[in-house]
């Protein structure tokens, strides 16, 4: 029986905390060496101080040695790796989200950015998390 968990590896892509609209937060660095694809599921939780509106960018940045300089992510198409969960409060708490990526393109490390928008409220926050599951890996099992 050949069983899912050996062609990939789960990974904390953004440890789960409170964000807020004043700047961009880095997620966790991954070590993708080894695998060629990735899904990053990214979950945007509740928020304080009720706005009316939330809009949350992600975008993949990568680098190829630990001291290099981040970059952002392009697809295939030249495109920066990115995308958004907007919307009224009531439709953005507790949405989820994927961001499908081809690897082969990019360096050895990537990370997720994600900022914050904010429409009304007092100094609003807003829970975000992902992970990433890395697949397709170059040697199986996946470790």
């Amino acid at each position: 029986m050949d069983f899912v968990s050996g062609n990939i590896k789960s990974v904390t892509a953004f440890t789960p905390r409170a964000i807020s609209g004043e700047v961009a937060e880095s997620g966790n660095t991954i070590d993708r060496k080894g695998y060629n694809s990735a899904v990053f599921t990214l979950v945007v939780g509740d928020y304080t101080s009720d706005p009316s509106a939330i809009d949350v960018a992600c975008a993949l940045q990568t680098k190829s040695g630990e001291t290099d300089s981040w970059q952002d992510a392009l697809d295939v198409d030249g495109s920066v790796i990115t995308t958004r969960i907007s919307g009224e409060v009531s439709n953005v708490r507790l949405a989820q989200s994927e961001i499908n990526v081809d690897l082969r393109s990019l360096q050895r490390y990537v990370k997720l950015t994600v900022a914050a928008d904010f429409t009304g409220g007092t100094s609003p926050t807003l829970f975000f998390a992902s992970t990433a599951s890395l697949g397709e890996p170059s040697i199986s099992p996946a470790v």
